[in-house]
């Protein structure tokens, strides 16, 4: 199995279950969220988690095309640049986070990871 299908379809299916359960479940993600958010040593292990799952991707799949697998490559980086902004700059990720939890900004943020799911497990699954 391609690299490329493979992850297409694990962060595909991750990213369609977790939106879909944060669009169901909205209050008590919120909550959730305004406790990790509270909890500096929580933010710190989840900053060292995502620096080396975006690694992870960006090293392995670092594809640049005009075709589905360079959505695989942004989100890899996007994964390494958000966990490299807990590690550096926590207030300010914390700050912004607490901004996107407004109802609007919540909701499009996780409309538009359940669009990217569906996605990535279409590419994937059409693929393999």
């Amino acid at each position: 199995m391609c690299l490329s299908v493979f992850l297409a379809q694990v962060i595909g299916c991750y990213l369609f279950l977790v939106s879909l359960a944060m669009l169901v479940h909205q209050q008590r993600f919120r909550k959730l969220m305004h406790d990790f958010l509270s909890h500096p040593t929580i933010v710190e292990i989840c900053s060292t988690i995502c620096v080396a799952i975006g690694l992870l991707i960006v090293i392995s799949h670092n594809i640049w095309v005009q075709e589905w697998p360079v959505v695989v490559t942004l989100i890899g980086w996007i994964i390494l640049l958000q966990g490299l902004m807990r590690l550096f700059l926590p207030e300010l990720f914390v700050k912004l986070m607490k901004d996107i939890l407004g109802k609007l900004p919540y909701l499009i943020l996780s409309w538009v990871r359940l669009i990217i799911g569906l996605y990535l497990i279409w590419a994937g699954f059409s693929q393999g």
